[in-house]
């Protein structure tokens, strides 16, 4: 083995690289997916990998390929990849640093360097500097625009990490230390718990009245590098690179702690605020009154010391006054009440698995009904279907149906699309078709770069439509990597809920579109939500946790969001009869 020891969040940084290389490179976009995935996976093992490769356990890794594993291992074999060598011989890796950049895609990046050998962000800024970047075919003055502001983005974001992946390690985390024989409970707190669709740091509590025990046991555990403790806390770094803070607590002052580090600020300010109206102290270790500790021993008996409803932690981002308590038990929503899943791909478009495989993902979750919605025909869409190819898979879908009927299982498919709204607010395929299917959900994916006018015209246009049934990820953000179009959400969420059009929260890990405070204003103009995976992979079904975390986050009553609806119900929704507007 070569003597360079590479850390997991190395590994899989690498992985990420490569598959950003072959995408600016032009290379086969399965092969781009296979990095990828293996990127993901690698980000979520909780062992030095390593000691893996030394103990030929590699090819153990969940969701880690033969051909993968084999990768890793040359790469701690010899101390490289042969092909990602390849590749850096066709491809400078500080081109794909402009990847960061909103608004610069990998065909851009690939342009920006062939033509004007731009191959980092500082070479971008001169060169926009220079006005010699207005020579590339396609960057206009509000590209351009868009390109600076996105350099300030890259330059002023912090380094942060997706919901989903926090969640994956904190659970891995969590049932770790939950084994340990002094432990009473275990629960990540912060912004995780909270579920902020971006997390920094890891914050854990961990309940026991033997803290000394714990820490020691906490020590010899193989899921950080350059662990720190003291009497009641431990700091490390995990493998995957974020970091990580365990603190013990004892068991009486269990509910204060769970407070205080869940959060928001603002949140256990208020709460202070009014313990000390009514002569209390809420601190780290109780609430007090004078000497002697109330009501404090768990989360709901210190609410209602001070007379107040719990209020999940989802939704501590905004009460903070009294004004709000009287809704604070309004998120209802929960994973149960989920019958369905709206927004779903196959291989017919770009999908990695067939329609049955997909159905019976969705069925095996539980849900009664699903959607397949693969892409509509458009440049730029991977395999789009056109009014041909819907129509054969609609043949396909009512097969798997009646196949279904025919063994007694209550599960159906819905037959849909997901087109896209072009630039003027048209939709991709024509109207006669998207009228046959069950259910269109109405997506911006290109051109996002428009004046806010346009931009929000051009969502309230597809609003309009008498065949659009949900507007999906309305704004078209890819966090940490695209801002999004600048549409006026208060406009479209008002048009939304005249026309009873769902707005989606979208469950990639890197939307999360439409986000918590969004959903709340959704609530309170009285429209519909929607709740997608919007799943490329069986694996992906996973996702809509995240997406009913970002539900909970803006207080949606369960029967606001159609997916908790029976079939008759959303099937009388989806039949609605419609008259196209006017804007």
């Amino acid at each position: 083995m070569t003597d360079d020891v590479f850390t997991n969040a190395e590994v899989s940084e690498l992985f990420d690289t490569i598959a950003d290389l072959m995408e600016i490179l032009g290379e086969d976009r399965f092969r781009i997916i296979a990095y990828r995935k293996a990127g993901v996976a690698l980000r979520a093992v909780m062992v030095p990998l390593v000691d893996l490769y030394e103990r030929q356990q590699l090819q153990r890794i969940d969701g880690l390929t033969k051909g993968m594993a084999e990768k890793v291992n040359e790469l701690y074999a010899t101390g490289a990849i042969e092909y990602y060598s390849r590749l850096k011989e066709r491809m400078p890796v500080g081109v794909r640093e402009l990847l960061r950049v909103p608004h610069i895609g990998p065909r851009t990046a690939g342009r920006l360097y062939n033509e004007l050998g731009i191959a980092g962000l500082a070479q971008l800024s001169a060169a926009i500097d220079a006005g010699t970047i207005k020579q590339i075919k396609g960057i206009g003055e509000r590209t351009l625009d868009g390109i600076r502001e996105g350099i300030a983005a890259v330059a002023d974001r912090e380094e942060r990490t997706l919901l989903l992946h926090a969640y994956e390690v904190s659970q891995r985390i969590t049932a770790a230390i939950q084994s340990l024989p002094a432990v009473g409970q275990v629960l990540p707190v912060g912004s995780l718990r909270r579920g902020m669709t971006t997390i920094g740091d890891l914050d854990i509590l961990v309940m026991t009245d033997r803290p000394d025990t714990v820490i020691g046991q906490l020590m010899h555990l193989e899921h950080w590098m350059r662990p720190q403790a003291d009497a009641q806390r431990l700091r490390a770094v995990l493998h995957n690179g974020m970091e990580v803070d365990i603190q013990c607590v004892d068991p009486l002052h269990w509910g204060s702690a769970l407070v205080v580090t869940t959060g928001s600020r603002t949140h256990v300010e208020w709460l202070s605020h009014r313990a000390a109206q009514r002569g209390l102290r809420l601190a780290y270790d109780g609430l007090w009154a004078d000497a002697q500790r109330v009501g404090s021993h768990d989360e709901a008996s210190l609410y209602a010391t001070l007379e107040l409803p719990w209020v999940a932690p989802e939704l501590r981002e905004w009460y903070s006054h009294d004004d709000r308590w009287d809704d604070a038990h309004s998120s209802t929503f929960e994973r149960h009440h989920m019958r369905s899943d709206l927004h779903m791909h196959t291989t017919w478009s770009d999908g990695s698995a067939d329609i049955a495989t997909m159905a019976e993902s969705a069925r095996a979750r539980g849900y009664s009904h699903a959607a397949i919605t693969d892409h509509g025909a458009l440049i730029g869409i991977t395999n789009g279907l056109d009014t041909k190819r819907l129509r054969a898979q609609q043949l396909e879908i009512a097969a798997l149906n009646a196949s279904y009927a025919a063994a007694g299982i209550d599960f159906r498919l819905l037959h849909g699309v997901e087109v896209d709204i072009l630039v003027d607010g048209s939709l991709a395929l024509p109207d006669e078709i998207l009228h046959e299917l069950d259910i269109v959900v109405a997506s911006p994916h290109v051109n996002l770069r428009q004046t806010p006018a346009i931009a929000t015209q051009r969502i309230l246009r597809a609003i309009q439509h008498p065949a659009v049934d949900i507007i999906g990820h309305p704004r078209g953000r890819i966090l940490g990597g695209r801002l999004g179009a600048p549409v006026d959400m208060p406009a479209v969420i008002a048009a939304a809920a005249t026309q009873q059009v769902a707005l989606e929260v979208n469950s990639g890990p890197d939307r999360l579109d439409i986000d918590g405070e969004l959903v709340r204003d959704v609530v309170s103009a009285g429209g519909l939500i929607t709740v997608n995976s919007d799943a490329h992979d069986p694996a992906n079904h996973a996702w809509i946790e995240q997406g009913i975390t970002t539900a909970r986050r803006g207080g949606v009553p369960a029967a606001r969001v159609i997916n908790t609806w029976d079939r008759e119900q959303l099937t009388t929704f989806l039949r609605r009869p419609r008259e196209k507007g006017s804007i």
